[in-house]
C-alpha cells in the first residue's frame, strides 16, 4: 500500500512546489482510487477462488461418484483407448485399473465375437456419437459374459482427455433366465426334443417349401410299444431315463434335415422334408426299428422296448396339419394292431375307421352323461353237479339310441383309452350292487355278483374308498361282492396289486383272478395274494375235450388251485362234454352259454325257478 502511495507521490514534476493543502487533497485523492481499486482485483481474484473452490468441490464429487458407482463406468479416448475405469468395471472385468489403462476397448469384447460386433459400434460413434446394445464380453479369467452397453460422446478432442463415457450392465443372468424360458416353452423338459409348439412350426415351414418347390414331405408317428407297462412295474425315474435314451437314438436315425419331437407321453413325431420316394420312407423307417433293437442299459436293469410307425406324405393323404397329423396316428394304430415293432402307410381306409372311430367315442361320451342308453346283464354261474345258480357275473351292455346294440368289444377298449372307464366301472358297480341287492331281497335268496375291474380301475388309488363308498349307499353285503382281476393286471406292479388288493379283502370283498392261464401263472405269485376265486379263461376250455395240450393245462390249474384252497370257476363252457370233463377234475363252478346266456335282472327269477324245478324232477 505505501509503495503504491509512493508512486502516486513521485509521478508530480515538481511536488514540493505544490501547495501543502492542494499537494494533500490530490495525494488523498489519489490513494482513496487505488484503494477502491484493490478492493475490486481482491473481490474479483476471492471470486475466482470461490470458484475454483466450488469446482475442486464438484470434481471430487463427480470422482467419488465415479469412483462408488454401483454400475461399471470406462472413460475412453478418441482413439477408443481406455483412460480411466471405476472399481465396479474392475469387478466386473477382473482387470486392475492399471491393466487396461491406454487398452483398447474393443479388446474387452469377447474374442469369438470382436469381429461381429464391434464395427457397426464404432460407425455408430463416430457417425452419430452415441449407441446402445447388447455386447459379449470376456474377462480376464476367461468368463464369457452379456453386458448392456450405454455409450455417450463427450465434447473434447484432446486425444488425452475421455472423448467418450461407457455404461456397462451386466444381463447375462437375466438373458440366461429368458434363453432358459424360450427354451422351456419350446423343448420338451423330460427329452429335450423340440416339443409339439417348435415341431408344428418346422412342419408348418416344411409344408410351406414342399408346395414351393414341389417336392414331398412325410409325417411320421411313432408311439413306443409296452411303455406303460414298463413305466408302471418299474417306476417313472426309469421310464423317464428311457424316454431319454430313445429320443437319442431317435435324433441320431432321423435324416439331419429332419425333426424328431416329443409329442407326447411315449408317443413322438417326425417331419422329414424333400422326399424323393416311398423307399426312402421305408428305409428310415427300418432305421428306426433297428435303433431299438439294442436293449436299453438303465440303473442295471436291461430293458427291451420297441416301436411302431405311422407314415403318411403331403401332398397326398391330407389337406392340413390337423388331417396329417391323425392320419399319421391312424397309420401308427394299426402298426400296432398289425403286431408292433413295423411300420405302416396311411390308406384312406384307415381314416375312415378313424372317422368311424372318434363318431363312436363322441356318442360314447354323450351315453356316458346320462347312462340312459346302458343296462347290465349277468350270466349265471352254477354248480354244475346240481345245476343250482351260486352267482352271476355283471357285464354292461349299451343300446344307443342311433346305433342300436353295440357289442362291448367295440366301446370298452375305447373307454379305456380315453378313461370313460372310471364314471362307467363305477356305474356298473353300483347298479350291479343295487339291482341284486333289490333281487334278494324279493327272493329271500343270498346272491353273488362277480364285476370287472379294468386295469385303468386298478390304477385309482382311491378304489378301496369308492367301492366302500358304493357299498354304503346300497347296503350291499360285501361278502355278496367278487371283484374280479386279471391275472396279468395283478403282476403289472406287485407291490401296489397286493397292497389294494389287501385293502379290498379287509373291507370283506371277495377277490377273483380272471382269464387266469393266459399270463404268468406262477404259483409263487398265486399264492401272496389274497384270492378267493380262480377262473378258468376259456381259450383252455374251449378245447378242453378235443385239445390234449389244452386238457393239460387246465388239470394243470385245477391242481395248482386245489393247492391254494381256491374256488375254481370254468369259462365259456358251450357243451355238456366240457362241462362233465370240468367236473371229472375238479371243477365244480362253470359259466357259459351252455347253461345261460348273459340275462336281464327281471329274467333272473325265472332262470333260478327253472334250475330248481329241474332238481326235482
Amino acid at each position: 500500500m505505501l509503495l503504491r502511495i509512493f508512486f502516486i507521490y513521485a509521478e508530480h514534476d515538481k511536488p514540493f512546489m505544490l501547495s501543502t493543502t492542494a499537494y494533500q487533497t490530490d495525494l488523498i485523492s489519489r490513494m482513496n482510487d487505488e484503494v477502491v481499486n484493490l478492493r475490486k482485483e481482491l473481490a474479483a481474484l476471492k471470486g475466482q477462488m470461490v470458484a475454483q473452490r466450488r469446482e475442486l468441490s464438484r470434481y471430487r464429487m463427480l470422482s467419488s461418484v465415479f469412483q462408488s458407482a454401483t454400475q461399471p463406468i470406462a472413460l475412453i479416448n478418441a482413439n477408443f483407448q481406455i483412460l480411466n475405469v471405476n472399481p465396479a468395471f474392475c469387478e466386473l472385468t477382473k482387470y486392475n485399473d492399471d491393466e487396461v489403462i491406454y487398452f483398447p476397448i474393443n479388446g474387452m469384447i469377447a474374442h469369438h465375437k470382436r469381429q461381429e460386433l464391434w464395427p457397426p459400434v464404432q460407425t455408430s460413434l463416430e457417425q452419430e456419437g452415441h449407441w446402445e446394445g447388447l455386447l459379449w464380453q470376456e474377462s480376464k479369467t476367461g468368463h464369457v459374459y452379456r453386458v448392456q452397453v450405454h455409450i455417450q460422446s463427450l465434447d473434447t478432442e484432446d486425444l488425452t482427455q475421455a472423448k467418450y463415457v461407457f455404461f456397462f450392465h451386466d444381463v447375462t443372468h437375466q438373458k440366461e433366465t429368458e434363453e432358459q424360458l424360450q427354451h422351456r416353452s419350446n423343448y420338451d423338459l423330460i427329452t429335450d426334443l423340440p416339443n409339439w409348439n417348435l415341431f408344428l412350426n418346422h412342419f408348418i415351414s416344411a409344408l410351406y417349401v414342399s408346395g414351393q418347390e414341389g417336392t414331398q414331405t412325410a409325417l411320421l408317428f411313432i408311439g413306443l410299444d409296452g411303455f406303460k407297462v414298463i413305466n408302471d412295474t418299474m417306476g417313472y425315474t426309469i421310464g423317464d431315463k428311457l424316454l431319454q435314451e430313445a429320443a437319442l437314438r431317435f435324433e441320431r436315425t432321423i435324416p439331419e434335415q429332419g425333426t424328431i419331437a416329443r409329442f407326447s407321453g411315449d408317443q413322438f413325431t417326425a417331419v422329414l422334408p424333400d422326399i424323393k420316394s416311398s423307399e426312402d420312407l421305408v428305409v428310415i423307417a427300418h432305421d428306426i426299428l433297428e435303433a431299438l433293437e439294442r436293449p436299453f442299459e438303465i440303473e442295471d436293469e436291461e430293458i427291451f422296448v420297441s416301436c411302431s410307425i405311422g407314415i403318411c406324405t403331403w401332398p397326398g393323404d391330407g389337406d392340413d396339419v390337423e388331417t396329417l397329423l391323425r392320419n399319421a396316428d391312424s397309420a401308427m394304430h394299426k402298426a400296432k394292431e398289425n403286431g408292433r415293432n413295423t411300420f405302416h402307410f396311411f390308406t384312406p381306409d384307415l381314416d375312415a375307421k378313424a372317422q368311424a372311430k372318434r363318431a363312436l367315442e363322441r356318442d360314447l361320451r354323450r351315453a356316458v352323461r346320462t347312462f340312459d342308453e346302458f343296462h347290465l346283464v349277468y350270466q349265471p354261474i352254477v354248480d354244475m353237479k346240481t345245476g343250482l345258480m351260486k352267482s352271476a357275473e355283471a357285464l354292461i351292455r349299451w343300446h344307443s339310441a342311433e346305433r342300436g346294440l353295440v357289442s362291448p368289444d367295440q366301446f370298452i377298449h375305447l373307454a379305456e383309452r380315453n378313461n370313460l372307464i372310471l364314471p362307467i366301472g363305477e356305474w356298473v358297480l353300483e347298479t350291479a350292487c343295487r339291482e341284486i341287492q333289490n333281487w334278494t331281497q324279493q327272493t329271500q335268496d343270498p346272491f353273488r355278483v362277480s364285476i370287472n375291474l379294468s386295469s385303468r380301475q386298478f390304477q385309482e388309488d382311491n378304489l378301496p374308498q369308492i367301492v366302500q363308498n358304493v357299498l354304503d349307499r346300497t347296503g350291499f353285503d360285501p361278502n355278496q361282492l367278487s371283484l374280479e382281476i386279471t391275472e396279468t393286471l395283478m403282476m403289472e406292479n406287485l407291490d401296489e396289486a397286493l397292497k389294494m388288493l389287501h385293502e379290498l379283502k379287509a373291507m370283506g370283498v371277495r377277490l377273483s383272478i380272471d382269464d387266469f392261464g393266459t399270463g404268468y401263472s406262477s404259483l409263487n405269485y398265486l399264492k401272496s395274494f389274497p384270492l378267493d376265486t380262480l377262473k378258468v379263461d376259456r381259450m383252455f376250455v374251449r378245447d378242453v375235450t378235443t385239445n390234449p395240450e389244452d386238457a393239460a393245462m387246465v388239470t394243470a390249474i385245477l391242481h395248482m388251485a386245489e393247492s391254494l384252497g381256491l374256488e375254481v370257476v370254468g369259462e365259456g363252457i358251450e357243451t355238456i362234454e366240457q362241462s362233465n370233463f370240468l367236473l371229472e377234475k375238479g371243477c365244480l363252478l362253470g359259466q357259459g352259454y351252455y347253461f345261460s346266456r348273459p340275462l336281464r335282472i327281471e329274467e333272473f327269477n325265472t332262470f333260478a325257478q327253472t334250475q330248481k324245478q329241474k332238481m326235482f324232477v
